[in-house]
């Protein structure tokens, strides 16, 4: 309770000053003159005045306000690390039971999102914002420590700032950041990878620490790289398509976490331009339908050579009135034959056009990473047939049986080709009917096609070297091409598709692949994806980012094709192993702040706690802190109720002076 006095004159105030001179003028003459009743008279004058001037006692009534706590709960994906999270939450749990008397706690949860880290002071800011200042009695943090937005520079007078660490002192932890991951490349030129490897809670800048670089589940370099120091890295972009590059760092004794030791980045391999060579052994029909569709994609650069007239053939006019070109076999075979992406060979034959050591130097191209895609008719069977050339070799198959076969039927996929993705696509296509195929033995490769009833092959897939190989076994495929262009729904079928996707392959797309092994997060779940041969759906091992390995059973999707799916919170990569494969997954493409140190620390909140009075406790050490230092009692309350007293009242108070100054003539008188 407070007892203020206010004044309500009843007089204006310079009237009141006026007086008050009067009667200090009179008593001062009084005094001066030693009148013996001076004393009382300006008594009585002064006492008057007071009436006047209508002091009042002003009577407020106050109740006591509770002291508010702000306690600040870190829980961000690095609090899930060791113990973090058990040890917080039972330190929770212990201050809220354990509150003094008068004392109320306001929480707030700071989760983090693993990008932008974990905002504690602008969590705090916004929670301070709605408290009073004289009712905040103290800030509690509990929090790893590592904040990733710049603390206040001034917190409110008075108030303590504390931080429970769940942990022990003195943790280390390794971080892998990339500085530039290249997102595209050209293929068969380099890109440029920069990162840079940090410890902390350790003193070795300058030390060397191995880190290995991946690409597709395949070590490609293992480079030593200095602690603080960044590091720059050639990658070669192999192929088209995605690719999965994955960076580790070997991992530091003793540290609490290896989620950030590593870091996944996609790169995109763009092809320049590509070559191809395409070689018609005579003029046919399907030669214009090859040309259309290879011309029409903007990718392609065509050559194409069509042979008119074998050397020995007679001429039909004199030379001089030839418009023929000469076939440069050298050129072709010989200098630029690298040059090639693709080489096509349209229903070829082996008519001495090609002397041996250039169909040799096409063999030995295609072993070295090339690619040969052959259609093949009549001619493929009998003397003149390229299997028994330099060529055969490489080739999957051979003439076999009756040779040339004659007659309707409609392509059929084999049950490699409902699985395999050149050929998967096209399972419900309805395709239109061919009238001759070639009858061959296949010695290596797979079989996508057949002729139903005899199962006979049709388009034959393999490996060959570094290289690959298509044989098309029908000079029929021009059909389908024609159909599509004239509207012929009946002999219509995926001519521009198959033969895109056939390229891509040869090409060495790995999307194509016929065994493939995916992974990729997507709201906080894992899910895994399998090509391959169909059968048992087996298992993959799952490796998560804090180094727990896991086996998890696949189930069959469709023929050939395997999947399964389990919970990924919180950043990091993931590694999925099985059936000689490895693929990667990575919760944020980008290295979020979250993840650059995951060592549980004091360096931000030491300062605070020792400009304003707090502590720094570690769990792991005091799992149950008491309230003792960590608030402070601030007393405030608030007003309940108001009266005012009049000091004195106006009737007696007028009577008294009139009284004093009667009393002070009575004794001046005496």
């Amino acid at each position: 309770m407070t007892i203020p006095v206010v004044f309500a004159p009843l007089v204006p105030w310079p009237l009141i000053a006026g007086l008050a001179a009067i009667a200090l003028a009179f008593g001062g003459i009084g005094l001066l003159r030693r009148a013996r009743g001076a004393w009382l008279r300006l008594a009585g004058l002064l006492f008057l005045l007071a009436v006047l001037a209508g002091p009042r006692w002003q009577v407020r009534t106050t109740a006591p306000l509770p002291d508010t706590i702000v306690v600040i709960r870190d829980r961000s994906p690095s609090m899930a690390i060791g113990r973090r999270a058990a040890l917080a939450a039972a330190a929770y749990r212990h201050l809220a039971a354990t509150v003094p008397k008068g004392v109320t706690l306001r929480t707030v949860a700071v989760a983090g999102d693993g990008h932008d880290g974990t905002p504690l002071f602008s969590a705090l800011k916004a929670a301070l914002s709605g408290i009073p200042p004289g009712e905040l009695a103290g800030i509690v943090a509990i929090t790893d420590g590592e904040a990733t937005d710049a603390p206040p520079s001034r917190l409110p007078d008075g108030v303590p700032v504390s931080a429970l660490i769940p942990a022990a002192p003195g943790q280390t932890d390794r971080a892998l950041s990339l500085i530039s991951a290249p997102r595209y490349g050209l293929v068969g030129h380099k890109v440029t990878l920069r990162f840079v490897v940090r410890d902390h809670g350790v003193e070795d800048r300058g030390t060397a620490v191995p880190v290995g670089i991946s690409v597709d589940g395949h070590t490609v370099h293992v480079v030593s790289a200095r602690v603080g120091q960044t590091e720059t890295v050639p990658l070669d972009v192999s192929h088209a398509g995605r690719a999965v590059v994955a960076v580790s760092a070997a991992p530091l004794a003793g540290e609490v976490s290896r989620t950030n030791d590593q870091a996944v980045f996609h790169l995109d391999g763009v092809r320049r331009r590509l070559t191809v060579l395409l070689i018609a052994g005579r003029p046919n029909p399907g030669l214009r339908a090859w040309r259309l569709l290879l011309k029409s994609d903007p990718a392609v650069r065509l050559v194409n050579f069509t042979i008119l007239r074998l050397p020995d053939e007679p001429m039909p006019a004199p030379l001089r009135d030839m418009a023929l070109i000469p076939f440069p076999v050298d050129q072709l075979f010989d200098r630029d034959i690298g040059k090639f992406d693709l080489i096509i060979l349209d229903q070829f034959a082996n008519d001495d056009l090609l002397l041996p050591p250039y169909l040799a130097n096409i063999a030995r191209h295609v072993r070295a990473g090339g690619a040969l895609l052959v259609e093949a008719g009549p001619e493929f069977e009998g003397n003149r047939s390229i299997a028994d050339s330099p060529l055969g070799p490489i080739l999957p198959v051979r003439p076999y049986g009756a040779g040339t076969v004659t007659g309707a039927f409609t392509p059929q996929l084999t049950r490699e080709g409902l699985r395999d993705p050149v050929t998967a696509r096209f399972a419900r296509d309805s395709l239109g009917p061919w009238y001759r195929y070639e009858t061959v033995q296949r010695r290596r490769g797979v079989t996508l096609l057949r002729v139903p009833g005899v199962a006979a092959p049709l388009l034959v897939l393999a490996h060959e070297g570094k290289g690959r190989v298509a044989m098309l076994l029908s000079d029929q495929f021009w059909l389908w091409a024609r159909g599509a262009l004239a509207g012929d729904a009946a002999m219509r079928g995926p001519a521009a598709a198959l033969l895109g996707r056939t390229v891509h392959w040869l090409l060495g797309d790995p999307s194509l692949a016929a065994r493939q092994l995916h992974a990729s997060i997507a709201a906080g779940r894992l899910s895994i994806r399998r090509i391959g041969p169909d059968g048992p759906p087996g298992s993959v091992t799952v490796t998560a980012p804090d180094g727990r390995t896991m086996t998890i059973a696949l189930h069959r999707t469709a023929p050939g094709r395997f999947a399964a799916s389990l919970s990924a919170g919180g950043p990091g990569v993931w590694r999925v192993a099985g059936g000689g494969r490895t693929a990667y997954a990575a919760a944020a493409d980008e290295d979020p702040a979250e993840q650059r140190d995951l060592a549980a620390s004091s360096r931000i909140f030491a300062p605070l706690a020792r400009r304003s009075g707090g502590r720094i406790v570690w769990l792991a050490h005091d799992p149950a802190p008491g309230w003792q230092g960590l608030y402070r009692r601030r007393h405030a309350s608030i007003v309940t109720g108001e009266r005012d007293v009049k000091l004195p009242p106006a009737i007696p108070g007028v009577l008294l002076g009139l009284l004093l100054i009667v009393a002070g003539w009575w004794r001046e008188r005496a």
